[in-house]
């Protein structure tokens, strides 16, 4: 039993476990106060993910592509491929930014690929018993527990992390998971170790940095939308 539980987690990839621990594992929707950021941290986790497997490189918050080989992912090679095919180096903004144009499924291909797995389930549902809605509640608690308890070990116990870790930690940090992770009594602690981690880890802190720059950038543009809409209905 435990040797298929270890086998199992190495299946997880980093946006796969950020979206994990995104999702309300009852109600099997994104939590609300991770809505708006986590379409920005996935892409990051895209990029972050091809660091890990050496297939570009950080330099000067400009992505450099160092072997342009296929992995074993789908949603890695789709965006390598991207990369590859551009004549000139961009920086993380632009590619945070342009991976949402180019793999807009990317959110429903993870839910699939841990429905796969067998970590979560489709649950077809309707709202006000007329617009059909999914659902996506887990099945099997144990690698989102897995990831939680590897995440409270390194920011409160100092367990020694991982790259992969390191960098989880960095999105969990954007995507305001904070509180989803620590209980009420161990937050604050944890809020003030994670923004040491945070400024101490360099690729993660590079790419979550833009993501932020990005997440800023579309609250700004839907608060204009928004004052534009209200004053246009008052006038």
């Amino acid at each position: 039993m435990m040797v298929f539980y270890f086998i199992y987690l190495d299946m997880l990839n980093l946006m796969e476990e950020l979206l994990l621990l995104a999702l309300d594992d009852k109600k099997g929707k994104v939590l609300l106060s991770s809505s708006t950021e986590l379409p920005y941290a996935l892409r990051g986790a895209v990029l972050l993910e091809l660091v890990i497997a050496k297939k570009i490189d950080i330099v000067n918050k400009k992505v450099v592509l160092i072997d342009p080989t296929m992995t074993g992912n789908p949603i890695l090679n789709n965006a390598l491929e991207l990369i590859e095919n551009k004549s000139k180096e961009k920086s993380i903004g632009y590619w945070i930014s342009r991976l949402g144009y180019k793999m807009k499924s990317l959110r429903k291909d993870l839910l699939s690929g841990l429905m796969d797995k067998g970590i979560l389930e489709k649950v077809d549902g309707k709202i006000l018993w007329l617009i059909p809605t999914k659902k996506y509640p887990t099945k099997n608690p144990i690698p989102e527990n897995e990831v939680r308890k590897r995440i409270i070990d390194i920011v409160l116990h100092d367990k020694h992390p991982d790259e992969r870790s390191l960098m989880l930690i960095s999105l969990v940090n954007s995507c305001k998971l904070v509180k989803e992770i620590f209980s009420k009594e161990y937050r604050k602690e944890a809020k003030k170790k994670i923004k040491e981690i945070v400024k101490n880890e360099s690729f993660g802190k590079e790419v979550t940095s833009q993501v932020n720059n990005e997440i800023m950038s579309a609250v700004t543009a839907q608060i204009i939308i928004m004052s534009v809409a209200s004053s246009s209905s008052t006038s």
